[in-house]
């Protein structure tokens, strides 16, 4: 019921919410990355855990389960988000979104035998997950300091808060207690599940990736900003808005422009002798002619 009435109250809220936005809120300070020493702390105990329980556990999975399963079990969960994804585009007032979340999930819930086959794709309707962290974007809310939280990853303080609010309005977990009547212990295990599932998904894309990072913090700190600001802006981020920046180096052919600024006339290089102009003199003048009698 609370579900119910939140996405009421979200369908009379968001073209007020909507119409005082102009400027959706971007990643500048998420870049300065002002806590980068505890950061990257902890990113190094995550990577800890990451190979000595999580990604062993992963491997086992993909072993023993056919790629054709994990598909399946990744397409039902993606399919159990879409409401969250309904309520945060009604919030936009991204009404199509919304509207198509809505498609997707009685599509994939029934001709895809409860999400396990994602029809709604093949039918023209992707995926386009919506979360609170983009909606207080959407709003114009900044994105805070970059934050890389214990065992969850790289996140901002804006999306931080968004994680808050979608784990007190999504109705999945909901769903489980008072539908599916799971007890404390299997709401766990479904949530270890949608852990292993995303890890296994990350195996396949992410750790290629970081296999050739020269700085693995640095690569998944550019990796997550700038995915973040393709999710803000619907997959059509401004040009100049962010540039994922993975060294410090100068590029070549480069010119600081503090160089330029500060040159000075009296640094430029003489001109050779046989090059300066002749000064004038009187030998140059026309010379009176002599008349010889």
């Amino acid at each position: 019921m609370s579900a119910r009435i939140l996405s009421f109250t979200a369908l009379i809220a968001a073209p007020l919410l909507a119409g005082c936005v102009t400027t959706p809120g971007g990643v500048s300070e998420a870049e300065l990355d002002r806590f980068e020493k505890t950061n990257r702390a902890i990113y190094s105990f995550n990577k800890g855990v990451d190979t000595a329980v999580i990604k062993p556990v992963t491997q086992g999975y993909r072993a023993v389960v056919p790629g054709i399963a994990r598909r399946g079990v990744s397409n039902a969960l993606d399919n159990v988000d879409e409401p969250l994804s309904f309520i945060n585009a009604v919030l936009q007032g991204k009404f199509k979104v919304a509207f198509r979340a809505v498609d997707r999930f009685m599509i994939n819930s029934t001709f895809g035998v409860a999400g396990l086959f994602d029809h709604a794709t093949e039918m023209g309707l992707p995926k386009q997950e919506e979360d609170f962290g983009q909606t207080l974007a959407a709003w114009g809310v900044g994105s805070g300091p970059y934050i890389m939280l214990p065992l969850l990853g790289p996140s901002t303080l804006r999306d931080t808060v968004g994680f808050g609010v979608d784990s007190v309005t999504d109705p999945w977990p909901k769903f489980q207690k008072h539908v599916a009547g799971l007890n404390g212990t299997e709401r766990i295990g479904v949530t270890a599940g949608e852990a292993i599932d995303l890890r296994s998904r990350l195996i396949d894309t992410a750790d290629p990736l970081l296999a050739t990072a020269l700085d693995e913090y640095a690569t998944v700190r550019a990796a997550y900003l700038q995915q973040r600001l393709s999710d803000i802006y619907d997959g059509d981020p401004p040009e100049d808005n962010f540039t994922p920046t993975f060294d410090e180096e100068t590029p070549s052919g480069a010119v600081p422009s503090e160089n330029v600024a500060a040159s000075d006339p009296a640094d430029s290089p003489v001109p050779a002798a046989d090059e300066a102009p002749a000064p004038e003199s009187e030998a140059d003048e026309p010379k009176a002619e002599t008349v010889t009698p």
